[in-house]
Parts: structure tokens; sequence; C-alpha cells
């Protein structure tokens, strides 16, 4: 299962009528396609998510009750 989270945010009516028109074309919802622009913008953008700090120091301790990246019950 996967936990998703709800967000909001403002944005100008030019870039609302462009999305809602290309989700028209596209034939999805509103929804569907800024979701897809989302994933579209992380994905270019992956490089850097992963070049920052916080994410190289993820799986590099260890604790005596083992590795806490590599298990699923780390947040208990």
């Amino acid at each position: 299962m996967t936990i998703t989270k709800h967000i909001q945010t403002n944005i100008d009516m030019v870039t609302y009528d462009h999305l809602k028109h290309l989700s028209r074309i596209k034939n999805k919802s509103l929804k569907e396609t800024i979701q897809e622009a989302i994933k579209e913008y992380l994905g270019r953008h992956e490089t850097d998510l992963m070049n920052d700090s916080l994410f190289k120091i993820v799986g590099s301790f260890k604790t005596k009750e083992g590795d806490f990246s590599e298990r699923d019950d780390w947040r208990q």
C-alpha cells in the first residue's frame, strides 16, 4: 500500500487553464495531469536530489539492531 499526502497550492489562471486544457486533450483528470507533471519534474531533477548530502548519510550508520535503512520496522 502506498501512503499518499494531500497538498494544496495556488497557481495563476493561465497555468490553470493550460493544465485544464491539457487534461481534456489527454482525456485525464486535472489531478492525474498534475501528478504526472510533478513526477516528470522530479525525474528531471533526480541527480540534484541524489547529490544532496542528506541522501549520502542514509544507510551509513550501523546500530546493534542492524541497518535501519534496510529494515521495514524502523519507524516503530
